[in-house]
């Protein structure tokens, strides 16, 4: 039997500071209590996950468990949500509080709102 693994794949996740300057830069944002969601369009046949979190969020331990729900969020509905785009996670502190059911509607919520706005469409290589 092959071994599966469920882990977050190294190029599903954004790494380089000049992308996310330019997704904040000429991305579209979408507000949420939990979080606010900055995207833009990356002519890749899969989406990319960045998160950013200040210090103004609160200790070292909540802006963690900020971070780890955000990627949580995107590992178990990337599928669900929009092919070739990237997105940035701002979380707020109301997503610390908020239940699993309540994130999981919000972030599929943001992948339909995501689909109706106008975007270069995406072309299968």
């Amino acid at each position: 039997m092959e071994k599966r693994r469920f882990t977050l794949p190294e190029n599903r996740k954004i790494h380089r500071q000049q992308t996310y300057s330019e997704i904040f830069r000429k991305g579209k944002r979408l507000k949420f209590p939990e979080f606010t969601l900055v995207f833009k369009d990356n002519d890749l046949p899969y989406s990319r996950i960045g998160i950013s979190v200040g210090k103004k969020f609160g200790n070292a331990v909540q802006r963690n468990r900020a971070k780890r729900l955000c990627r949580e969020l995107f590992r178990l509905n990337q599928y669900l949500l929009p092919t070739g785009v990237d997105m940035i996670f701002l979380p707020r502190k109301r997503l610390l509080d908020a239940k699993w059911p309540a994130l999981v509607k919000t972030i599929l919520r943001a992948g339909k709102e995501i689909e109706h706005l106008p975007r270069k469409k995406i072309q299968a290589r």
